[in-house]
């Protein structure tokens, strides 16, 4: 086949959809947690909820969280096993500031 011929088919054939460019995890998990309501963004959070909220694996997840001064925390029950889970950093502060606070009154 000549490849005028090809070149012609080639034209004739529907361009390749162009994905949308997915924003950087960190702007995606910032316009995430700043659209959830105030009241439910100090707590602790697990790992699949993020997954599940980022369309992500929690293996890009976590190394963006501890940048974000986010800390990985572990609750332990009765029978040894425990529940990991992400405290944000403005319940760390809470919460270290609460200890110093308590720690001075006594």
């Amino acid at each position: 086949m000549s490849s005028a011929y090809l070149r012609s088919l080639e034209k004739q054939l529907p361009l390749p959809a162009s994905k949308p460019k997915v924003p950087p995890l960190e702007t995606r998990f910032l316009a995430w947690f700043n659209s959830l309501p105030e009241f439910t963004r100090d707590r602790p959070f697990s790992m699949r909820e993020f997954e599940i909220a980022l369309g992500s694996q929690g293996r890009f997840i976590s190394p963006m969280l501890l940048r974000l001064g986010w800390q990985r925390l572990r609750r332990w029950s009765s029978q040894g096993s425990y529940h990991r889970y992400w405290q944000p950093p403005t319940r760390i502060s809470n919460s270290h500031f609460n200890c110093h606070h308590r720690a001075s009154r006594e």
